[in-house]
């Protein structure tokens, strides 16, 4: 197969966007209570999700049948303040761009 199919991964926003979603959907059950109502309370202000480039944590998760061209990162958390970097991550969201081979696995914070 081309190159060329690489023109048809889903864009950055809607992969933020997507992300999210299966943070939000998985929050409950895997973070702590506390780290909920942080989240909860700040993201508002200071939260983001934003894609990263890809980190090793992924190492023992990655395999040959994953093109990591068409893989993202995003992680979820909070900053201090609204200009500083996320330093509270709660998620590492490796996710799939390419809608034809849909992946994704989710890291939360211990």
């Amino acid at each position: 197969m081309t190159a060329t199919h690489n023109t048809n991964l889903i864009d950055e926003d809607e992969i933020i966007e997507i992300a999210y979603d299966l943070f939000l959907e998985g929050a409950m059950d895997n973070l702590e209570p506390a780290d909920q109502l942080i989240f909860a309370l700040q993201f508002e202000e200071c939260g983001a999700a934003e894609i990263v480039p890809i980190t090793d944590h992924w190492q023992m998760i990655l395999t040959n049948e994953l093109e990591l061209k068409t893989l993202s990162e995003v992680v979820i958390g909070l900053a201090k303040t609204a200009e500083d970097e996320l330093d509270d991550i709660f998620a590492r969201i490796l996710i799939s761009r390419d809608p034809k081979k849909p992946f994704h696995h989710i890291l939360w914070k211990n």
